[in-house]
């Protein structure tokens, strides 16, 4: 149940930022919001890094796929600060909250996990949700 409730909280905050990131953006342009987006981002990431400070540093495989990860998040991030800039918060925040299905799709395929049939038939139903925002 702390799990569920946990993700709950996840989601009503995702909701609440992409849905303040719209307002204020429109108010200030989406300069200005990705500069305060970042300022405060870089602080709450100096904290973090602090708190986190390995004995000390490392590169390797895990490291490397860290940072790949790290850039594709950002990435896509930065397209979604763009595209709603241009498009309803409604429908877009709502067609890429799909990204999941890209983590289950690369998951069966490279770490060879498994899902149950009530699971698969979710993603199909979540596709299919997607494809119904989209029109």
């Amino acid at each position: 149940m702390r799990e569920i409730s946990a993700a709950i909280a996840v989601i009503v905050m995702w909701g609440l930022w992409a849905f303040l990131f719209k307002i204020g953006s429109q108010e200030i342009g989406i300069r200005k919001a990705l500069f305060y987006t970042y300022l405060i981002g870089a602080v709450i990431s100096i904290v973090i890094m602090l708190y986190t400070l390995p004995g000390k540093m490392e590169l390797n495989r895990g490291v490397v796929t860290i940072i790949f990860a790290t850039l594709a998040g950002f990435a896509g991030t930065l397209i979604w600060y763009f595209v709603l800039q241009k498009h309803e918060a409604s429908i877009i925040t709502s067609f890429t909250a799909l990204y999941p299905v890209v983590t289950v799709a690369l998951s069966i395929l490279f770490l060879k996990e498994r899902i149950s049939l009530p699971n698969a038939a979710g993603v199909m139903l979540a596709i299919i949700a997607g494809l119904l925002l989209s029109l």
